[in-house]
């Protein structure tokens, strides 16, 4: 094989290896989309209890588990999502009786979360379903599977928080 030959294909490998590699992270990343997807939808299908509890809604009990009493402003930073979206979703979850909003005594202009005790019923009943998806999803996972599984979704959510 002449140099320029064997040049052109160690090109050609490196770029297929390339694709392939593309091809791998797109098919991980489409199913940790679909496992997020499904997983949504099977808490939403599991609630009974709740029924009027949106999909979008579990993050937001669970920041406000985590501080209540925080600005709209704050709970739209911390869920990553439009200001106007955390507004309509708030509307709902108050007329639904998980929050309650009050004016902030400190700045009339700004409104603060709370928590309901319905709210915190909600909560009850969401850690308990996700606890049952997170069994079932790793039913024939030896304990290192979960472990390693855990471990490098973590570190897959620190590399894109640094991106």
């Amino acid at each position: 094989m002449s140099k320029e030959t064997y040049h052109l294909v160690s090109r050609l490998i490196k770029r297929m290896e390339a694709v392939m590699k593309s091809a791998r992270n797109e098919r991980l990343m489409g199913q940790l989309s679909e496992l997020v997807k499904l997983q949504r939808y099977k808490v939403h299908e599991k609630l009974v209890n709740h029924p009027e509890l949106y999909p979008g809604q579990p993050p937001l009990l669970f920041q406000l588990e985590r501080e209540d009493g925080q600005t709209q402003k704050q709970l739209a930073e911390q869920l990553r999502r439009a200001p106007a979206t955390v507004t309509v979703m708030l509307k709902r979850m108050e007329s639904s009786g998980f929050v309650r909003r009050e004016a902030d005594p400190k700045d009339l202009r700004s409104l603060r979360v709370y928590l309901t005790d319905q709210g915190r019923d909600a909560l009850k009943e969401l850690r308990e379903v996700f606890q049952e998806l997170e069994l079932q999803a790793q039913k024939d996972f030896t304990p290192e599977e979960s472990q390693l599984m855990s471990a490098l979704a973590q570190r897959m959510v620190q590399n894109l928080q640094e991106y």
